[in-house]
């Protein structure tokens, strides 16, 4: 897509308006764009992987507009938030007597969703039980209420999202592979706003421009110092932070200008993401802080992280570094120098 700043609305459901808004010129963001889009055609299954806070929601809700369901609903649910004990009355609803304190049937969030899009935020957290039960939604398009006899349709598109690597959680037995496969049929990666260029740039002018409009005051601008400082940071917590930041900014900064002190924020430092609860991002930090610090040596950064080369290569690839690091292995160790040239790796 050759748009500078991609923005999408919905004219039947002007309350969506700011939620599909997509704000970004980078191509790995243009990509993303162009991959929903393409998908959104068809009713097919669609998993988005990325980080949290990263916009897996905007880009659910993006499919949702696009779709021949966009006058359906769209019901977001988040799997993490909900006890464990109420996941599947949840989701699929419950007959008057199904427990103790049902005293009369409620649909859940699938019936709810008819004609629509469900949307599944973290769905590496659902329990194993809910698993089996959303693996038939998939396949049969059809399940059964809690306490219930009756087999429901399910006429509803799943859009799943996590921020966990759902292949790795099949290997260590906490997803069920089959259910991996019928979510994961088309895939979409959503990039961590460190790797998008001056896409944050595009996205603060579009924050600022909404606090403004909310509050209704007038613009607020970014001194040139502030703008480096948002340039500079690497956004552990992706676009999600931005806003607060900026959010913060507007309240503290004077004459609606915002200087970098008004940022609160850090000077960048390659040990920016370590305090993140996230894991890719912890992950992701530490394994660039010892590269660097190796000088991008993977045998001596691999003995150093206690992993094998290859399982670094793997990570590597997995956080985009193979793109930044010139990978280069140890060379041999010789204790004395040779006294005539030496032939051989």
């Amino acid at each position: 897509m050759a748009a500078a700043v991609l923005a999408k609305s919905i004219p039947s459901m002007p309350d969506l308006r700011s939620a599909v808004r997509l704000v970004g010129a980078s191509k790995v963001w243009c990509d993303v764009i162009d991959r929903a889009t393409r998908v959104a055609a068809t009713d097919v299954t669609t998993c988005l992987h990325g980080e949290s806070g990263t916009g897996k929601e905007v880009i659910a809700r993006f499919i949702h507009s696009s779709s021949p369901r966009r006058h359906g609903p769209f019901i977001a649910i988040n799997c993490a938030a909900l006890p464990d004990e109420l996941v599947e009355s949840e989701l699929f609803g419950f007959e008057r007597g199904a427990f103790t304190s049902a005293q009369q049937s409620k649909p859940g969030q699938i019936e709810l969703a008819r004609g629509g899009v469900l949307f599944l935020d973290e769905i590496s957290e659902l329990t194993p039980s809910a698993q089996a039960k959303l693996l038939r939604v998939l396949q049969e398009r059809e399940f059964q209420r809690l306490g219930g006899t009756h087999v429901v349709s399910a006429d509803v598109r799943v859009v799943a999202a996590t921020n966990r690597d759902l292949h790795e959680a099949v290997a260590q037995g906490t997803f069920r592979p089959d259910l991996y496969y019928r979510v994961n049929v088309f895939d979409i990666r959503i990039p961590p706003l460190r790797d998008r260029g001056d896409d944050v740039m595009l996205l603060a002018e579009s924050f600022l421009e909404d606090i403004a409009s909310a509050r209704g005051v007038g613009r607020f601008t970014l001194a040139p110092r502030a703008a480096a400082t948002l340039r500079g940071y690497q956004w552990p917590g992706n676009a999600r932070e931005l806003r607060n930041v900026l959010e913060r900014a507007t309240i503290v900064c004077s004459d609606a200008t915002i200087d970098a002190q008004d940022l609160s924020l850090d000077p960048p430092s390659p040990h920016c993401c370590a305090n993140s609860t996230d894991l890719n991002s912890v992950e992701r930090s530490t394994i660039e802080r010892v590269m660097r610090g190796m000088d991008g040596n993977i045998t001596r950064a691999a003995r150093a992280l206690g992993i094998s080369r290859t399982q670094l290569y793997v990570r590597l690839r997995k956080h985009g570094f193979s793109r930044i690091f010139t990978v280069r292995s140890s060379p041999p160790i010789r204790h004395n120098p040779p006294s005539h040239p030496v032939n051989g790796s």
